[in-house]
């Protein structure tokens, strides 16, 4: 694809920001699609290439983020021949993608390119992948027809399903509101907002949605992620309502699908219908969380029950209580609940944090309040890498705000050689390494199936703080939990791309207790 990098060369108001590694351009791509709800286009060469981006696009779709991914392939000629690093892109990315195109003449190109971009934020939005051959990439060329842009479609609320949810929530005692992220894409936590406190509904955020709504507000009652809480759990069993509002009900979310109560009515509203074949709710409404929650506040009676609030600032209080450092004991010299009350206390609370995918981010989850939309990115498919490449994505799409990238010592000896990136491009990031020399989330599983075992888990990690120095970072160590206020107050003051290095004891991996198999259980149960 030199012909486009040429051709881009000489359109100033587009950025060209180049990865080392494709599936960190991907990556980045997903996180600047978080925060402007349209997508960046990435360019890849053949096969390999096309093949390291795949977990980035992977990653899109599970979190319904458009991207538009464009691939270098072969020439039309040599096609189904098995030629030098061919393969087939609809058999290949298919199950991953929202959709994929295979461009067969210049003619098409320019409608192709125009559909991709358009399809990928419609209904629910994912990433879109476009294969075009070299020769016609290096072809000849003309004037070609540029569409004009594509309508934004909104799917409305239907008035008979607004008024059957308006009838379960004012005869509910317990309602929740699950907030996924249709809502975020949407930007409609505002309204969010508005219809929580003028019904007294509580609210738990889908997995790594934390952000989309403020977690000090009286109607947070936690997020739906691997390690659930039990006073999350305790929401769940005394709703007797919950409304799904722009969740495509994942997996993790859901609890493997066996979240949903007997004795509780469900409403889903979602813009996407095949999605709501997965479940059998009492109202399935394939309508966009915008104008559904508008509808759903003049539709709601004006008195909310005491006792309702009453209930919700129980579960509310327990949220807001475990979130606390307390007493919880760890066995190192670096106390992770007290370096995240440190870090809150001193950073903005409008941050853009991105969180790679490893148990380090379960101390985040649980001690860290999120009260600013799209200040939480993370991979909702748990794939490592994400980190590094995502504050690049998050940084490029809003500069103004300060970028914190928290990745294991295992996540960023995958991906962590974008720092050059993040050096070359100047970008507000901060890296903080949290470094326990371990495959934590595999030293869980190990713990809990087989206590004691510490097999194919144990790391030996390098100096990252020097590291970080050879990138040109401003790079910092820290060994104690009195060290970390130092250290970041050092790489905010950097004004520019700073990494902190801590050093953790794999003993502390999680703050959730690591239950051993009940007694008399066998192995592999």
């Amino acid at each position: 694809y030199v012909t486009v990098l040429e051709a881009l060369s000489r359109q100033n108001a587009i950025r060209a920001v180049p990865t080392r590694l494709e599936s960190s351009a991907t990556f980045a791509a997903e996180a600047y699609a978080a925060l402007r709800r349209k997508p960046a286009c990435v360019f890849v060469s053949r096969a390999p290439g096309a093949a390291n981006a795949s977990i980035g696009v992977h990653t899109a779709m599970q979190s319904s983020r458009p991207m538009v991914l464009f691939v270098a392939n072969i020439p039309r000629s040599m096609k189904q021949r098995e030629a030098f690093q061919e393969i087939d892109y609809r058999m290949m990315y298919g199950p991953i993608a929202k959709a994929v195109f295979d461009v067969h003449s210049f003619d098409e190109l320019a409608s192709v390119t125009a559909r991709a971009l358009d399809l990928s934020v419609s209904g629910r939005p994912g990433p879109v992948v476009v294969a075009v051959s070299r020769d016609v990439l290096d072809g000849r060329t003309g004037e070609p027809q540029i569409p004009k842009l594509a309508p934004k479609v909104v799917a409305g609320a239907d008035p008979g399903s607004i008024d059957a949810i308006a009838r379960l929530l004012n005869a509910a005692k317990h309602p929740i509101v699950l907030a996924g992220e249709m809502v975020a894409f949407e930007r409609a936590h505002a309204s969010l907002k508005t219809f929580v406190e003028a019904s007294g509904a509580g609210v738990l955020a889908a997995y790594r949605q934390q952000d989309v709504f403020p977690n000090t507000h009286p109607a947070w009652l936690g997020q739906l992620a691997l390690n659930r809480t039990e006073h999350t759990e305790q929401a769940l069993d005394d709703c007797d309502f919950l409304l799904c509002l722009g969740s495509r009900l994942d997996s993790v979310t859901t609890d493997d699908y066996a979240m949903f109560r007997d004795n509780q009515k469900v409403a889903v509203v979602y813009p996407e219908p095949s999605m709501f074949s997965q479940w059998q709710p009492d109202i399935a409404l394939a309508a966009n969380v915008a104008p559904t929650l508008d509808a759903l506040i003049g539709a709601l009676r004006e008195s909310i029950p005491p006792q309702r609030l009453a209930w919700r600032k129980s579960a509310h209080d327990k949220e807001v209580a475990a979130a606390q450092p307390g007493d919880l004991t760890v066995q190192g010299d670096v106390n992770m609940a007290e370096v995240i009350a440190t870090f809150k206390e001193r950073v903005p609370n409008d941050a853009v944090m991105v969180a790679d995918a490893g148990t380090f981010g379960r101390w985040i989850q649980r001690f860290y309040q999120y009260d600013s939309p799209d200040s939480s990115l993370g991979p909702v498919s748990g794939a490592m890498g994400y980190g590094v490449p995502g504050g690049i994505g998050a940084a490029v799409a809003d500069g103004s705000r300060q970028t914190f990238v928290w990745v294991g010592d295992g996540g960023f000896l995958m991906t962590g050689q974008e720092a050059a990136t993040i050096v070359q491009e100047q970008l507000p990031v901060i890296i903080i390494v949290c470094d326990n020399a371990a495959w934590g989330s595999i030293l869980v599983y190990e713990q809990k199936r087989f206590p004691g075992l510490e097999f194919g888990t144990m790391l030996r990690s390098p100096d990252f703080a020097g590291l970080g120095t050879s990138y040109g970072m401003t790079s910092f160590a820290v060994t104690r939990t009195e060290d970390f206020a130092a250290a970041l107050d050092g790489a905010m003051a950097a004004k520019g791309p700073a990494l902190i290095h801590l050093r953790l004891d794999a003993r502390d991996v999680s703050p959730f207790p690591v239950e051993p198999p009940a007694p008399g259980a066998k192995l592999g149960d």
